[in-house]
């Protein structure tokens, strides 16, 4: 196909006039016309031409994909596309409007036959787009044509069949004029929209680059300069909206809905999900729950409409879901935040209400007692700035950091349920679970917060003093971090000279013992899938980064110079990946992963493995390999050196 936008969207006068005269012989027939209103972000996707078509974008910016080129429009934008061509649209923030013209175009004789011929070419299959000259021409006249095909009586069809041809004449005019402003394939629009169709999937940088034929620091850097974000930034965004229209119209579990959007597990979604939206997806789902409930009761029977554009009310729409949850949500946080100030109206004098270390009085004896009682404060350099925070804090509550805490001689008074309850080593008591509500948090009455995720953060800073800090730290650098965040310096010190002599011993006693030319692979079986894990996760650092334990080749290339935890791998590569020893987990809350085990232990694949025959496969369970505090560190090494030892 001679695409108009592959040959600067200027075909030779010789073309052009041999498409004019098709076009004045052939039988048109005008078979729908359609319009709509996108709103903003909202996708109109994946749909593929049932005839040749006309597509006018107005009102707004959108990004339009046709026949996987993607082009990006700023006001108006024209298309056409043949029979069978893939289109998708997507309204930038302001929402666009849409009209779809479909026609079919047969020849009337040998001689139309014949001028299609002589360049192999038909006006009705081209593909192309361009920026209107006069684009209050075209938003009129398909109104119009619109308005009139609607109205279903025969001479309002002959008004919309004679226009059509007006309107194929006002395109043919401005391209034998020669002043088309072509619209250029746009490589953001199409990485946006490999993301939209592919979010499911593992989708790296480096292929979405490839996909749109530029170099992955090049889309980079227009992606960030477009959007104002990065593609993995872009990504995230997109796997949580489709999180979240499963959680307000489904009751899928965490674990089903990770999988479908593109999270490892549900505890990658809720991570993500706290990190970005400020609130855990149980929240989210109850929240939503409550708008529901509100809009059934408050909506109107009919929406009006105000000339083109449908009005609806806020939470008709995606984004005004968001917006009506982020209003309740701060109007909420004001609350809880009031009630905190008058508590604190209320308390004793000796406590303070700035980062101030002691407080003013108009009598001496009264300002020196306040002084000595007061609680002193310090400032504390984080991720998310500088918090004044107390020396020494009481009543801490963490979203993470649990067992580097405890090591510390710190117990937290909160700590999130779905970790809280799943922690092996040490008993609950003395922290209460928390949920998915912020109130909770208020009513301990913290004095100190801890949290790893941006969003969290931002809340937890309007109900007490609070940090955040990144599990990305190496764990000697984050006990020490901690240790200065809660007073407990000397503490941290004498845990990380302990640790290294610990560590030492247990290293050269398992170098002792092991077997010659050792080798370990870590698999596990999450649900319905066969992971292998690398050097961040589920015993991967203790065992190859700390213990010095060697991976086989095969999983070293797998994880050389790559930040994810775990890859999903089939039984026919085992034979490559698998070490002298198997480490094996198994994640099972609904039965299908002990399925996936026997099909795993069954397999001719499996039976054949030298670790298999050895008796060198060792199960270990799951959450006893998923902490990495010092608590569930140590006990790591002991339980691995001792599984390779015996």
């Amino acid at each position: 196909m001679n695409n108009f936008h592959s040959t600067g969207f200027s075909p030779p006068r010789e073309q052009l006039a041999d498409y004019i005269q098709q076009w004045t012989r052939a039988s048109i027939s005008l078979i729908d016309i359609r319009h709509e209103w996108l709103h903003g972000q909202q996708e109109n996707t994946n749909h593929l031409a049932p005839a040749s078509l006309f597509l006018f974008s107005y009102g707004g910016a959108a990004d339009i994909q046709l026949n996987g080129t993607g082009y990006s429009i700023d006001r108006f934008g024209f298309f056409h596309a043949g029979k069978g061509s893939s289109f998708s649209v997507r309204a930038g923030d302001v929402g666009t409007g849409l009209y779809t013209l479909l026609y079919r175009a047969e020849p009337k004789s040998v001689l139309d036959k014949h001028l299609k011929s002589r360049h192999d070419a038909t006006p009705f299959r081209e593909c192309y787009g361009f920026e209107p000259d006069d684009p209050l021409f075209f938003a009129e006249h398909l109104h119009r044509m619109w308005e009139r095909w609607a109205g279903g009586k025969p001479l309002d069809m002959l008004y919309s069949k004679a226009a059509l041809h007006q309107l194929v004449y006002k395109v043919y005019e401005q391209l034998e004029r020669g002043d088309v402003r072509r619209l250029q394939p746009d490589a953001v629009s199409l990485a946006r929209h490999y993301m939209d169709t592919h979010y499911h999937e593992s989708v790296s940088l480096r292929r979405i680059a490839q996909y749109v034929h530029v170099s992955a620091s090049n889309l980079s850097r227009l992606f960030r300069k477009q959007q104002g974000m990065s593609p993995q930034e872009y990504l995230i965004r997109k796997r949580l909206s489709a999180a979240e229209q499963f959680l307000r119209t489904t009751d899928a579990n965490l674990r089903e809905i990770a999988y479908r959007c593109g999270f490892s597990d549900e505890f990658h979604l809720i991570k993500t999900f706290k990190s970005v939206r400020g609130i855990t997806p149980g929240d989210y789902r109850k929240l939503h729950t409550i708008q529901m409930h509100d809009s059934a009761m408050l909506l109107p029977t009919s929406i009006p409409y105000a000339g083109q554009r449908p009005v609806q009310p806020d939470h008709e729409t995606t984004e005004g879901e968001y917006a009506m949850f982020t209003a309740t949500k701060g109007k909420m946080m004001l609350a809880l935040l009031g009630l905190t100030l008058i508590l604190s109206a209320c308390a004793p004098a000796t406590t303070p209400v700035s980062g101030n270390t002691s407080t003013t009085s108009s009598n001496p004896n009264e300002a020196s007692a306040t002084s000595t009682a007061a609680v002193t404060t310090h400032e504390f350099k984080h991720a998310g700035g500088t918090s004044t925070v107390p020396v020494q804090p009481k009543r801490i509550v963490t979203d993470w950091f649990y067992g580097e805490l405890l090591t510390l001689g710190v117990r937290p008074i909160g700590y999130p349920e779905y970790l809280l309850s799943e922690y092996p080593y040490v008993k609950s008591d003395g922290t209460e679970a928390l949920g998915d509500s912020l109130e909770q948090v208020v009513d301990l009455n913290p004095d100190l917060i801890i949290s790893t995720w941006d969003e969290s953060y931002d809340q937890y800073a309007k109900i007490a003093p609070s940090v955040l800090l990144k599990t990305t730290m190496p764990l000697k650098e984050r006990m020490q971090k901690l240790g200065e965040l809660v007073g407990k310096e000397e503490e941290a010190q004498k845990w990380s000279t302990a640790f290294d002599t610990k560590l030492k011993q247990a290293k050269t006693n398992l170098h002792e013992k092991m077997a010659p030319n050792t080798t370990v692979t870590i698999l596990s079986i999450f649900q319905k899938n066969l992971q292998v894990y690398g050097y961040r996760n589920m015993g991967g650092e203790v065992l190859y980064k700390m213990l010095e334990v060697q991976p086989p080749q095969a999983v070293q290339k797998l994880f050389v110079n790559s930040d994810k935890w775990n890859a999903n791998v089939s039984f026919e590569s085992l034979p490559d990946l698998a070490g002298t020893d198997i480490i094996l987990t198994v994640y099972d809350p609904e039965g299908t992963g002990r399925q996936k085990l026997q099909e795993l232990q069954q397999s001719t694949v499996w039976k054949n493995l030298d670790a298999v025959k050895n008796g060198r496969v060792h199960v270990v369970d799951y959450y006893d390999l998923f902490y990495e505090d010092p608590i569930a560190v140590d006990n790591q090494i002991k339980m691995l050196s001792d599984l390779l030892t015996q």
